[in-house]
């Protein structure tokens, strides 16, 4: 019988093959792990949600139920007063993380391409947003939003008059938009961070192109960096969204009628307990609300999942 004999070639060939289908299946194992961690929580919502609450108790019942029903998301609607709930965040928060998305990259631009006096102090204030969390701020926020006003020029006026005109800001999306708009809002600091560290690493070439073909500062940023920087900016913004949008602290601090979905959420055992008919203690219920809550930010992470990856391709440069 002939012997057959390996090469080296073929032997390191065979080595190779054999790492790399290690590597794959370590990968997938990998992935698979990370999937069902993240996708178990869905699923066990899911199973709860669609099934009557008589079969939470039952052990015969594990993940599919033995009949479907769609009456707890009903139940859940009115608990949260869903749509009036969306409203307030869509019209509150949602609106406060898309102006933050603009505010925060003028304030990064700024910092990564202009030298001016404090810049160094300013970018360390930056820095201490990111550091410092809201609660530590809240009260004092909270207090100046209660008696607003701007550099005393209220105080003042209400002194030589003899009464208080200093509005109050609570209970209004004021409280969201105004420190969103002046790039101080929930998470800013990071945002700014983010975009600053973008903007670095674009070449000054394209700006100084534009520049020489006439435009100015507001047009070179509006036409020229902006198009290039879809990544930073789908990136900023989803953060934004979702982190509005699971806001819980400062909207129930801030808001007292005009409340986001969040807050709902959080009393939904409370309205469920008010409305006759229902137990206060169902699982199904919860599951459903839950599921009505996060059904939107699954909605918009597939809608901007295409662009993501296109933003990608577009915001690469050649030469």
């Amino acid at each position: 019988m002939k012997k057959i004999e390996i090469t080296p070639r073929t032997r390191y060939r065979l080595k190779r093959k054999t790492a790399d289908v290690i590597v794959s299946v370590m990968r997938y194992a990998f992935l698979i792990a990370i999937g069902y961690v993240v996708l178990i929580q869905l699923i066990y919502m899911c199973s709860y949600a669609f099934r009557v609450p008589d079969e939470v108790n039952d052990a015969s019942v594990v993940w599919v139920p033995k009949s479907f029903t769609l009456a707890n998301f009903k139940v859940a609607l009115e608990a949260l007063d869903y749509f009036k709930a969306f409203f307030n965040t869509v019209t509150v928060q949602i609106l406060s993380g898309l102006i933050e998305v603009f505010t925060c990259s003028v304030a990064a631009y700024g910092f990564a391409r202009y030298s001016f006096k404090g810049k160094k102090i300013l970018f360390a204030v930056v820095i201490l947003m990111i550091l410092v969390p809201p609660q530590m701020t809240a009260v004092s926020m909270s207090l100046d939003y209660a008696y607003f006003d701007l550099f005393g020029i209220l105080n003042g006026i209400g002194k030589l008059i003899g009464r208080d005109i200093r509005p109050n800001l609570l209970n209004s999306g004021m409280v969201f938009w105004l420190p969103s708009l002046f790039g101080v809002g929930l998470r800013s600091g990071l945002f700014i961070f983010i975009y600053h560290q973008f903007f670095k690493g674009l070449p000054k070439e394209l700006e100084e192109a534009a520049y020489i073909d006439g435009a100015n500062a507001f047009t070179t940023f509006m036409r020229v960096v902006l198009p290039s920087s879809g990544v930073a900016f789908l990136t900023v913004t989803i953060f934004s969204v979702v982190w509005h949008w699971n806001d819980y602290y400062l909207s129930i601090l801030y808001l007292n009628d005009n409340q986001p979905l969040s807050v709902s959420l959080s009393k939904l055992a409370s309205s469920i307990y008010n409305m006759s008919g229902y137990g206060s203690d169902s699982l199904t219920y919860s599951m459903a609300a839950c599921i009505l809550y996060i059904l939107p930010v699954i909605i918009l992470y597939l809608l901007l999942q295409r662009k993501f990856i296109a933003s990608i391709d577009r915001v690469g440069i050649v030469g």
